[in-house]
């Protein structure tokens, strides 16, 4: 659904900028892209493992808790991602959540290709074999649970069947940057 703005909707300023659609030109959704940005996000790796075997990774910070009982959380995956199919119904994944001393790894997970992800990178083999990434704040095992359209991305909702809490200083994405804070 296109929602049409009335002109005194888009003559609206807010500390002396204007709003504007971001549906608009790529200036409008690159600021848009931007704004999101001012959202302070954790940063995590999710993990699993391909129909073949292989050992996938990406790097994520869409991650959000979604229930309590059942235990559910959410992230989303670009349609674009490589790995874009390996999160099928009941399918098994590790979101596990970067300490402030992983950037490295969320650089290294980031990247496309699987060849060279996991090179260097100490792991445990968690439920299902599933790759535990060493060194974390804090790990979720879980299941597919649902999987929805979204856009150019699907939203995965996980449901947490193990978790691991470390309590280390998180890694943080803000404004395009990494950041860090104390530990919880």
């Amino acid at each position: 659904m296109t929602e049409n703005l009335t002109q005194p909707e888009l003559d609206l300023t807010i500390g002396g900028q204007t709003g504007f659609n971001p549906s608009g030109d790529e200036d409008s959704r690159t600021a848009f892209r931007n704004a999101l940005g001012q959202f302070c996000t954790g940063v995590t790796t999710v993990t699993t493992v391909a129909p073949d075997g292989e050992r996938v990774g990406i790097t994520v910070n869409s991650f959000n808790s979604l229930s309590l009982d059942p235990p559910l959380i959410l992230w989303s995956i670009a349609k674009t991602t490589p790995s874009f199919s390996c999160f099928q119904p009941d399918d098994p994944f590790v979101v596990n959540v970067l300490a402030a001393d992983q950037e490295g790894l969320a650089t290294q997970f980031a990247k496309s290709g699987s060849e060279t992800k996991f090179k260097g990178v100490t792991t445990h083999a968690g439920l299902q074999d599933v790759p535990i990434i060493d060194g974390c704040v804090a790990y979720l095992e879980c299941q597919v649970h649902a999987r929805y359209l979204g856009g150019d991305h699907d939203i995965i909702v996980g449901r947490v069947r193990r978790i691991f809490n470390l309590r280390k200083a998180p890694l943080l994405f803000h404004a395009g940057a990494f950041h860090s804070l104390g530990p919880a």
